[in-house]
This record gives C-alpha cells, sequence and structure tokens, in this order.
C-alpha cells in the first residue's frame, strides 16, 4: 500500500521568487518527498489541473495569541491559505503576564469571550494550544508591552535597575520556551513609557538566542521617521534583524515621508543592518478606538484612564494635543469607523463612523468618544481611514517588504463573529491577488515569495516557505484567477473564493473548500 499523496499536473510556484513550472508532489507523512517533472504516482492523489500549488502562506504579523482558543480550526486564515502564523506582535502577547496586566486581560476576555484561562508563562500557553489542537502552525513573539506591565503595570517612570533585571529575565524565559524574539508595540500603553535604553536592553536578551526585533513603532504619523530612527537604533546596538511592521504613512499630513522611510532603511540596509518590513494589502488600520487619545491618559490603572476622560480639565488638556497633531478634526473624525462595541447599548454604532455616533447620540464628535470609551471602559475598537493608495503600492512592491495581516483569526461563526473586524482578517493573502498580481504590479512568483519564503526566513522558521524536497508539507492549491477577496468593512464576515486546498503537515485541513476540522498545526519553537 502506498501511503504517499501526490499532487499532480499542478503548476509549481515554489516561494522562492523563481519562475514556476509544472510538476508532480509527493508528500511522505508531514514532508515533502519528491517533486518531479515527470508523472508520479500513488494510491491518493490531488489533480491539481488548472491550480497553483505553492507553500502555505506564512502570516508574519498576526494576533491569534487569544483567538486560537476560541476557534482552534483556524477558519478565517486556513482558507485564505496561511499555514502558520506569528503571534505575539506589537508588543501584545498572551504571556507572560502578571500583576494588573494579568487581571485586566482576565476581566476582559472573560467578560468578553468568556474564556477562562490560567496561563503565566509562554511555556504554560504552548502547553495548553498543544494540548487543544490547532489547524495551523504557530510562532510566538514576546511582547514587550506585556512584560513591561507584568513587572510594572502602568507607570510611566523609566524602570529601575531591579524591574529591568525581572524583565529581562521574563524575555529570557520565554525565549527558552521556544519564542522568535520580542515585539514592541510603542504607540500602545504601557509598552509606549519604555524608553530607548530599556527596549535596548531587553533587545539584546533576543539576540543571545538568534531571535528578531519585530516593532509597531511609536508612531507611523507625525513621528514616523524619527520612529523609524528608533527602530533601526534598537537593532543596531542590540544586535539583531529588525521586521518593520505594518510599515504605513497615517494621515495625509504625512504621506510625503514615504521617500524617507525607504532611504533609512535602505541605506542601513547597506550598511549591514538587517532590517525589513511587512504589510497588509488595505488602506485603514484596526486597533482600540482608545488610540486617538495620547499616552498619558492611560497611566496606572483602567480606572485611573476612566477618571481623566471625565475630568473637563483633561479633556480641555486632549483636546489641544489632538488639535496639534491634526490639521482637520472633522476629517480625522469622519475617517474612524467603530469596529466592535461589547456592551449592547452601543453594537448599533459597529459599522458607523464617529461623526455618525455623535449625531445619533447628539454630542460633538470627541465627546462622542470620551462617552464610549467610558460606557465601554476602553475597550470599543475601531477601523481608521488613513492611509495613501500610491504609498501602498509602492511599500508592498520593495522587495524587502512581506505580506502580513495584521489580524487574528475570525469565523463565520461563535464568538469570533462579533463585530465588524477588518476584512483582513479573511482577505488579506486573495488580495494581493487580486489587487497587486491580476493588475501586473507583481508577479505570481513575487507575490508568493512576500508571503512564504521572505517571511518565514524573517521569523526564523525552519524548513517552511517553500515547495521543496525534505521541507515540511505546508501546501495551497487555488487558481490565481478565481482567487478573491470577498469581505467588506460592512460586511467582512466572508470567506475569500480561489482557495481549493490546504495542507498542513501532510493532512489536508482544507478540501475542495471544504474544512475537514483536522488539527495538524504545531507550536514552532525556536531552537538556538
Amino acid at each position: 500500500m502506498n501511503d504517499t499523496l501526490v499532487i499532480k499536473n499542478g503548476f509549481v510556484v515554489d516561494g522562492s521568487g523563481s519562475s514556476g513550472f509544472f510538476a508532480d508532489v509527493e508528500i511522505a507523512g508531514d514532508k515533502i518527498n519528491r517533486i518531479s517533472k515527470t508523472s508520479l504516482s500513488s494510491d491518493h492523489v490531488i489533480d491539481a489541473s488548472g491550480m497553483t500549488v505553492s507553500p502555505g502562506f506564512i502570516d508574519i504579523h498576526s494576533h491569534s495569541d487569544y483567538h486560537i482558543l476560541l476557534n482552534p480550526y483556524a477558519e478565517s486564515k486556513i482558507r485564505q491559505g496561511v499555514t502558520t502564523e506569528v503571534n505575539g506582535n506589537c508588543g501584545y502577547s498572551i504571556a507572560p503576564v502578571d500583576g494588573i496586566i494579568k487581571q485586566e486581560r482576565e476581566q476582559q476576555y472573560g467578560d468578553s469571550y468568556k474564556l477562562s484561562l490560567n496561563i503565566k508563562s509562554l511555556s504554560d500557553y504552548i502547553e495548553l494550544v498543544e494540548k487543544q489542537g490547532t489547524a495551523i502552525n504557530i510562532a510566538m513573539l514576546v511582547g514587550q508591552g506585556t512584560i513591561r506591565g507584568s513587572v510594572m503595570g502602568r507607570k510611566t517612570a523609566r524602570s529601575t535597575n531591579k524591574e529591568l533585571e525581572m524583565m529581562k529575565a521574563l524575555v529570557k524565559d520565554s525565549m527558552e520556551s521556544g519564542a522568535i524574539g520580542m515585539s514592541t508595540g510603542l504607540a500602545y500603553t504601557p509598552g509606549a513609557y519604555a524608553d530607548t535604553k530599556e527596549i535596548i536592553e531587553l533587545a539584546r536578551v533576543v539576540a543571545d538566542y538568534g531571535g528578531i526585533y519585530a516593532t509597531h513603532m511609536r508612531s507611523e504619523g507625525r513621528m514616523l521617521v524619527e520612529s523609524v530612527e528608533e527602530a533601526l537604533e534598537i537593532g543596531k546596538k542590540g544586535g539583531l534583524r529588525v521586521e518593520i511592521s505594518h510599515l504605513k504613512t497615517m494621515h495625509p499630513e504625512n504621506w510625503h515621508k514615504i521617500d524617507k522611510v525607504f532611504d533609512l532603511i535602505e541605506t542601513a540596509q547597506n550598511q549591514g543592518i538587517d532590517v525589513a518590513a511587512d504589510r497588509y494589502p488595505y488602506l485603514s488600520a484596526y486597533t482600540g478606538l482608545a488610540s486617538v487619545m495620547p499616552d498619558w491618559v492611560y497611566a496606572d490603572s483602567t480606572e485611573a484612564a476612566i477618571k481623566r476622560l471625565e475630568d473637563k480639565s483633561m479633556r480641555s488638556r486632549i483636546e489641544g494635543e489632538l488639535n496639534a497633531q491634526h490639521t482637520d478634526m472633522h476629517d480625522y473624525f469622519s475617517r474612524i469607523m467603530i469596529s466592535q462595541s461589547f456592551t449592547d447599548g452601543y453594537k448599533k454604532f459597529e459599522g458607523k463612523t464617529i461623526l455618525q455616533a455623535a449625531s445619533e447620540l447628539g454630542m460633538p464628535p470627541l465627546e462622542t468618544i470620551y462617552h464610549i470609551l467610558i460606557k465601554e471602559r476602553l475597550m470599543t475598537t475601531a477601523i481608521y481611514f488613513a492611509m495613501n493608495e500610491d504609498n501602498l503600492r509602492r511599500i508592498l512592491t520593495k522587495p524587502y517588504v512581506s505580506i502580513g495581516s495584521d489580524a487574528g483569526l475570525r469565523a463565520d461563526y461563535g464568538p469570533l463573529y462579533e463585530g465588524k473586524p477588518h476584512p483582513r482578517a479573511y482577505g488579506t493573502y486573495p488580495r494581493v491577488f487580486t489587487d497587486f498580481v491580476k493588475t501586473g504590479m507583481l508577479s505570481v512568483e513575487q507575490a508568493i515569495y512576500k508571503m512564504t519564503a521572505l517571511p518565514g526566513q524573517r521569523a526564523g522558521v525552519q524548513q517552511r516557505g517553500m515547495i521543496k524536497e525534505g521541507y515540511f508539507a505546508d501546501v495551497v492549491l487555488f487558481s490565481p484567477e478565481r482567487m478573491e477577496d470577498r469581505a467588506t468593512y460592512l460586511q467582512p464576515h466572508v470567506y475569500p473564493a480561489g482557495i481549493d486546498t490546504v495542507i498542513v503537515n501532510g493532512v489536508t485541513v482544507i478540501k475542495k473548500g471544504v474544512h475537514t476540522k483536522a488539527l495538524p498545526g504545531k507550536m514552532l519553537r525556536k531552537t538556538r
């Protein structure tokens, strides 16, 4: 009995960026065994005639830490061809977690998703996911914001030597547990309260293990250039490679800065700094509505933040700072759409802009934001329409930019069906084909390289991201002509078209577009 699986008659694009070719691919166990331009035989055959055979897509920037516990089938990711995710991005990882941050997370995910967790360390989390099972492979970054909050709470002060040593110990433990690196979310608290020197000290621990530094920079708008300079300094002095997360220029007054950003990155590369970036193919960002407010609002605790939002003198200070940042506040508020609310009285605002919500509430726009954040205890999420089409094209066609969704997995059922999340959760990878391949801006080979080998190399994921003998059998069969992102901002919970088969570690998870409910994914631990 031949227990191999042969994918026959497909057009193989192997992930390397080289030209595709017609070949049969033989899978034995969880590995790719043979690639042959002559016919292979097996008792188990998938006819890939008319389809492209590529490596499974590697989502280098994902946020499914908690979501995979709610839906191990990874519906919205596996159905667009993602077979590996890198989670723990933007300084926000599920572990290690302690203190006030642990209490806040337990309340948030307990109230919102009825999740009851007993996780402190990264090894706790890895063991939990392995026990539960997962449809996709998962690699983990350790979040600097989560670590700082676990040690220092929401204090804005510089860390003491003792606190710094405690943070370094948590990074070390996480790297020993298999983390592939460390992320920062320096636009978010409490990570934003760390200075560059503190981050460099943590980065040096990561460097000892050959890990990567992935950064959501301090600013993607007004202080964009300075933030890129800081990221490069951390990479140089920390002695590790840098991944600039979801590279973008936010708000019209900052769009012109893209040339300076490219110059900084490419000059650094020429000087020997290992720096690259990732991006999703959309013109809008997705994060908390709380991001509208300055960092200092969120010091100390959620209760303290709510009191500041209620305080008239604090509101006056906030308004002054916002007016200094944005040239047209009315336009700014018109570009913010409420994505998900967590209390019944405010779900009616999902899919509406701040201006529309303000009109319904009979309040000025900024007062509307205060009101919603207070009532929902800062949990409301929003979509920010603030980017430029030409800059997006220039970013995504740079050879050092990978594709990353910046989204947690979703599903069209269960708790992950709530709200109107960014459509990138369902459509990132198909959208690259519809907007960049079909329009001629990228070849099929270039696009697949940006989705597979490039992010795999950046993340340090071993033996994945290519159709290559001896590599793990993470494979996608799809029709480039039929590939289509069908998720929209108002109807986001829609799976894409064109994906026929997805194989993870040699096991078919999507078969003719239908989820088999198999859970063959692995937690990918980094080794030295």
